[in-house]
């Protein structure tokens, strides 16, 4: 039996679109040449046992938002193996060489969305993000307090309407954590993506001075149900950004104004305002996941790319069975904006595995509650109150974007 870990050639990707579409169950008569979407041959790493595809993996050369600054980042799509491949050790060899070729691309950070958290965490992924959804009837939720703003929401429709949210979406990504720089075809075969079933409509709020300060994007569908008279549609929100409160307030009217809508579907970021703004916070069904996971490729490139809370030094121990390279201790000394990291013979202060690290990166969980759960040694709590400052994010993770 040969194995060969390399990339898929371009004669071979409508074998990695059949291979992904099998693994996650999806229909698989769209070829690869007609999906825009799919990754580049380029972008893979696959085995090949006697010539026949096993395994894929594909990663998007994506740029995030790390605590308002810009990094690289793969993000991992398409992981799987057919099952007669399957406990040979393939996807770890697939795996591990994609980690080589994402150090060698600069991409210190890689993201992905899990079919099964257990497999990745044997890698070094932590959790980086929370999954939100609200499932409500528009009626049941008002605001506490009515608002009345000097605002207007409008639907509208074109391209010079994707032009304008792309430069309110610009904007409001720009201090926030995790959330994507959306290339033109996250645009097209996602969020204003049309099927069969709904269409996408796009409304803009504008201020009283006339300019765009928030948008949605979302579809609307019927959802027949026998015997039951009434609103019977259901409106999905694909996209919802405010800059500002009033255009939160305005949009969300604009929710609640379409009568025939008896539930709708938002997934907002976990630090959304909506339960604070409710006159009744428990009718929007509040339900709470896993979202994005984050794997540190390179502690040494990935630890001085973001801004940190608060100025300060710590001595940090990363654990790496996987990736000898990040294995070691590291000094990071921050100014907030400005970070150095460097290899270090010095006792560390902190003690955590690569996965633990991510999670801290990524501000999805402290210093303090990693301790808590055992996944960071420390002896001396006043590091770790550093730690939990310094690591503090303005904004929670969120990435709302599938891929």
């Amino acid at each position: 039996m040969s194995i060969e870990i390399r990339a898929a050639r371009p004669d071979e990707m409508d074998d990695y679109q059949r291979l992904a579409s099998y693994v996650f169950g999806n229909p698989d008569s769209i070829a690869a040449s007609d999906d825009p979407q799919l990754v580049q041959p380029e972008w893979t790493t696959c085995a090949f046992v006697d010539g026949r595809l096993a395994t894929t993996m594909g990663v998007f050369p994506f740029h995030m938002r790390l605590n308002g600054a810009t990094v690289s980042a793969a993000g991992v799509t398409a992981v799987g193996t057919y099952p007669e491949f399957r406990r040979r050790g393939l996807l770890r060899r697939v795996i591990m060489q994609g980690f080589a070729e994402q150090r060698e691309r600069e991409q210190s950070l890689a993201i992905l969305w899990a079919s099964y958290g257990a497999i990745y965490q044997r890698f070094g992924y932590g959790l980086a993000s929370t999954w939100v959804q609200y499932s409500f009837d528009p009626r049941d939720v008002a605001l506490r307090e009515p608002y009345e703003g000097a605002g207007s929401v409008s639907l509208v429709r074109g391209e010079e309407a994707l032009t304008t949210i792309k430069r309110v979406y610009i904007e409001h990504v720009r201090p926030r954590n995790l959330m994507l720089h959306r290339a033109d075809v996250m645009w097209q075969r996602g969020i204003m993506r049309i099927d069969d079933k709904k269409r996408r409509h796009i409304a803009i709020y504008r201020d009283e001075g006339g300019e765009v300060r928030g948008y949605m994007v979302y579809g609307l569908k019927e959802e027949h149900r026998d015997g039951v008279s009434g609103p019977d549609q259901v409106m999905d929100v694909r996209d919802f950004v405010a800059l500002d409160l009033d255009a939160y307030r305005a949009l969300w009217g604009y929710i609640r104004s379409h009568d025939l809508v008896l539930r709708v579907t938002i997934d907002p970021a976990e630090d959304d305002p909506a339960p604070a703004l409710l006159l009744e916070p428990r009718a929007l069904h509040r339900k709470l996941g896993d979202a994005n996971w984050m794997r540190v490729v390179d502690v040494e490139r990935a630890l001085p790319q973001r801004p940190y809370g608060e100025r300060g030094s710590l001595t940090i121990a990363v654990r790496d069975e996987l990736c000898e390279w990040n294995d070691g201790t590291f000094q990071l000394e921050s100014d907030g904006e400005t970070t150095e990291v460097t290899r270090t013979d010095r006792e560390p202060e902190l003690t955590m595995p690569v996965s633990a690290l991510a999670r801290l990166l990524a501000g999805h969980a402290s210093a303090t509650e990693l301790q808590r759960a055992g996944l960071i040694e420390t002896s001396d709590d006043a590091v770790r109150r550093l730690a939990d400052r310094m690591f503090a994010t303005e904004y929670r993770p969120y990435s709302p974007d599938g891929y």
